[in-house]
């Protein structure tokens, strides 16, 4: 009598912990990624003021920067226009007085002005 209980409650055990852990195999969203904007910042500065010079400089009015260059110059291709439009776009950042406060951890964004690359 003894086994048989245990077999039941043993049974009865496993059959709540998995109804208990039907969350653990949905899967999650990804977060996603926050706007350019954010890794920019300067002191005393409203996000209103933000956004519009992160507008004037060139960027989106969702806070990040286009992703297809408007504009190539001779012998120029796609990769290479856009890396030099985002270099202006952060010069222009930096002359209004923000700092970038995202990562510098790559060799393409080491080779960036908002990340002291000339």
């Amino acid at each position: 009598m003894r086994t048989i209980t245990l077999f039941i409650m043993l049974g009865l055990l496993s059959i709540l912990s998995s109804c208990m852990c039907i969350g653990c195999f949905v899967p999650q969203l990804p977060t996603p990624p926050k706007p350019a904007i954010e890794n920019w910042e300067r002191a005393e500065t409203s996000l209103e003021t933000r956004l519009t010079d992160w507008q004037v400089c060139g960027g989106h009015l969702s806070g990040d920067f286009p992703r297809n260059p408007k504009d190539t110059v001779e012998g120029e291709d796609i990769q290479q226009a856009y890396k030099r439009q985002s270099a202006e776009h952060q010069r222009c950042l930096i002359r209004k007085g923000y700092r970038y406060v995202g990562h510098c951890g790559t060799d393409y964004m080491k080779s960036m002005p908002a990340c002291g690359a000339p």
